[in-house]
């Protein structure tokens, strides 16, 4: 059951640590030994193994994030930060590009349908709440509220 939003409007905009390179190295190797000791495919653990490697995060260009806070802004005047949720998608990725493609339901022409974990922004108001927004100013993607396929790593980058 989740618990009532705690948080005062002052303190709610200043949610969050700062944590050394070091540290967040740490915390993403314990995620990836922990997954690692994950057998069999249908576990929720196998699904972040992608050709052998363990996806650890996602990356979002700057653009995109702060297009997500310019349509939050315009929507609700009391934008106080930016939620992310876990998802579970069928991707593929374009071999020219290195860009994905996600989606609820298997894709076709996809050799791997494989649900995969992704990460999704969404801008949140200093109650708690998903602020739904006019997601017409996001390219490619009229019905949306949030953030979303941005570049797995591993595949992409190195973490």
């Amino acid at each position: 059951m989740a618990l009532k939003w705690p948080f005062t409007r002052e303190r709610v905009s200043k949610l969050g640590d700062l944590f050394s390179l070091a540290e967040i190295k740490d915390f993403t190797n314990k995620f990836k030994t922990e997954v690692g000791l994950a057998k069999g495919q249908d576990s929720l653990a196998a699904k972040f193994v992608v050709n052998g490697e363990v996806r650890n995060g996602e990356f979002f260009g700057i653009d995109k994030v702060n297009q997500l806070i310019t349509l939050a802004k315009a929507k609700s005047s009391s934008i106080s930060g930016i939620r992310v949720y876990y998802g579970l998608a069928h991707e593929s990725f374009d071999g020219s590009t290195s860009e994905s493609k996600i989606a609820i339901s298997p894709l076709k022409g996809v050799n791997d349908s494989t649900l995969r974990p992704r990460l999704f922004l969404v801008a949140v108001d200093a109650d708690g709440k998903d602020i739904e927004i006019d997601a017409t100013g996001f390219k490619d993607a009229p019905d949306g509220n949030g953030v979303g396929n941005g570049s797995p790593q591993p595949p992409f980058g190195s973490a």
